[in-house]
């Protein structure tokens, strides 16, 4: 049996994936696998202990959990010939859409099985990598909202916060540059895109891909509240760029200064303090991941 070491986070899901240990154990040795499975006990304990399996000698190190515990993972495996694999066990599922990485635990178990490992780039964020997207403004402020959530999850929480945030977020004036470009104006939001989705499912950048060596950028306009509830549908299938007070962009390296400190989000998960200005910059083949 071929091993590798899975990093489970219990609270996932709300809870739910602590409850199918069992389930994953199955999964995975139907599909083959020697796993050695080791639980997150609090947020951010996911990066030491996949830093401890690459010291251990580790070639996969597995994330079981959503998006979040998938980001904890990628930080320890940046920079080193460790690849992540993926066993999708929370609400989130924008970087397994990316990757063609199906729901179903064991399906998903199977292809991290056969070991079949690609190289995709990174952002790097003041030192923390965000795999697939960043978002700063109003898209910062619904995953706020949506930490804040008991009961709803995944798309349709998302979508819930999204509707709140439409009604009641206050734009930004902000100047942001990237290679051979500045915007100067008033902005709902800022993302900076490594892969197509975020939010749960938004096809915030279409043409975005995790390989492709630049990182796609899309600047959200100010618009009228009432206004907004027209824009919010085209930002689910990307037909959003197409509006004229957005503006898509693509760079390397951005950066982004704001008239007032705001939430950022990196692939679902708050930076713990809000931000006025940040730097991104891409970092091209720096991750393996099996896929």
């Amino acid at each position: 049996m071929s091993q590798v070491h899975v990093i489970l986070n219990p609270a996932a899901d709300r809870g739910r994936a602590g409850e199918r240990r069992e389930e994953l154990g199955e999964a995975l040795a139907a599909a083959g696998l020697a796993a050695e499975i080791a639980l997150t006990e609090r947020p951010g304990h996911a990066v030491g202990l996949a830093r401890d399996a690459v010291r251990a000698g580790a070639t996969i190190v597995a994330a079981a959990g959503g998006d979040g515990t998938i980001h904890e993972v990628g930080q320890a495996l940046v920079g080193t010939e460790a690849a992540l694999g993926i066993l999708p066990m929370g609400s989130g599922n924008d970087y397994i859409r990316v990757l063609g990485i199906p729901k179903d635990v064991a399906r998903a178990a199977a292809i991290l099985a056969r070991g079949k490992a690609r190289t995709v780039d990174v952002a790097d964020v003041n030192g923390q990598f965000s795999l697939n997207s960043f978002g700063m403004g109003v898209e910062g402020q619904i995953a706020a909202d949506y930490r804040q959530m008991r009961f709803l999850k995944g798309e349709i929480g998302y979508l819930y916060a999204t509707v709140l945030e439409v009604v009641r977020f206050r734009a930004f004036r902000a100047e942001v540059q990237g290679d051979g470009w500045t915007f100067k104006g008033k902005l709902l939001s800022v993302s900076v895109m490594n892969g197509p989705y975020a939010g749960g499912g938004y096809h915030l950048a279409p043409h975005a891909r995790i390989d492709d060596g630049v990182l796609d950028v899309g600047l959200i306009g100010n618009y009228p509240r009432l206004v907004r509830f027209a824009v919010l549908p085209k930002t689910r299938d990307g037909t959003y760029l197409n509006l004229a007070r957005v503006h898509a962009k693509r760079a390397q390296h951005i950066t982004i200064r704001s008239d007032r400190s705001l939430p950022v989000h990196m692939d679902g998960e708050l930076l713990p303090e809000l931000v006025q200005e940040i730097e991104v910059s891409l970092r091209p083949q720096a991750l393996h991941v099996i896929a």
